[in-house]
């Protein structure tokens, strides 16, 4: 069914009062986005249109026609309040057979996928799943962000994860993949099972077991495996902000992305590689008190912007 197909049936049934609670998702969804703006005029000018001619003949009760027109004018209103409320409040969006699940900052979701496998997803982050798998393989895709897959064995049916150029692959088993925009590396660590990672093309594969991480750099496309303990890779569903051996430019990008500012230091801070655990809900300057303190630095923060740099030796 065409998507124009799909919408103008969407608000018939809408009029019609015969959307379930999954359809009425998807009709305020689309009402926030203004999807259903030309379909609703179109329904709109039907109804009227057939009220003229069925009212029209009874001249003594013209108040059919108001009435009819007003409901048609409350029912209206309603969606788009509704519809204000679901886009501010709810994070799930189905068509057809898609179903796109987003976070916000500071914010973590638990998700149950149609085979019975949980996925938590960490803050702002995109993925999206079908509602119902295929006969032969289950397929998610992660738009952005990061998360933790525990997988409900199946070996008649394996699962995949698509996330920027790099396909997951496993039969059952537990790992995380980050694959932050702001990021440029992707990786996937292994806390359970085996799993196996291929680059777009299917160029190179790497298997990985418990404790073992790949990291796939996006822009040179080469993949790396090396030994980390698995525990630290999914510290954050616990709540913990926690690098491991990071270099302090992906830390700098996390952080600006988690607390929205700019922060510019000199290339050879950038190479720096640290260790370092906070709460998540610990605040920039109490991270960046630790951060300097840890790696003999100093910053100013001015208009939203922080500048780090080495600290100066007393003259």
């Amino acid at each position: 069914m065409e998507e124009k197909q799909f919408l103008e049936e969407l608000v018939k049934r809408y009029v019609a009062n015969a959307l379930s609670r999954e359809e009425l998702d998807i009709f305020f969804r689309l009402m926030a986005e203004g999807k259903l703006d030309e379909p609703l005029a179109r329904q709109l000018d039907q109804e009227a249109g057939t009220e003229t001619e069925s009212v029209m003949p009874l001249r003594r009760q013209p108040w059919i026609a108001v009435s009819r027109t007003f409901r048609i004018a409350a029912s209206v209103l309603l969606v788009l309040t509704l519809s204000f409320f679901v886009w501010k409040h709810n994070a799930f969006q189905l068509f057809g057979n898609t179903i796109s699940v987003a976070t916000v900052k500071g914010e973590r979701k638990e998700i149950k996928l149609p085979d019975g496998s949980t996925v938590w997803l960490n803050e702002s982050s995109k993925m999206e799943y079908p509602r119902h798998f295929a006969e032969h393989q289950r397929k998610v895709v992660l738009l952005d962000g990061e998360a933790y897959f525990d997988i409900k064995r199946d070996e008649s049916k394996p699962f995949f994860v698509a996330a920027s150029g790099t396909t997951t692959r496993v039969l059952g088993t537990a790992f995380n993949i980050r694959s932050y925009h702001f990021l440029k590396s992707i990786l996937v660590t292994v806390t359970r099972g085996k799993v196996e990672v291929e680059r777009a093309g299917g160029a190179e594969r790497k298997i990985l077991l418990p404790n073992e991480q790949v990291a796939y750099d996006v822009k040179t496309r080469e993949i790396t495996k090396v030994n980390v303990n698995s525990a630290n890779a999914v510290a954050w569903k616990d709540g913990r902000l926690l690098f491991d051996n990071e270099s302090f430019a992906n830390v700098i990008a996390i952080l600006e992305n988690k607390f929205d500012v700019k922060i510019q230091a000199e290339e050879s801070i950038r190479e720096y590689h640290m260790s370092a655990e906070f709460a998540s809900t610990d605040s920039l300057p109490r991270i960046l008190d630790l951060l300097s303190l840890a790696n003999n630095l100093e910053y100013r923060l001015e208009n939203n912007q922080i500048t780090l740099s080495k600290k100066r030796r007393p003259i």
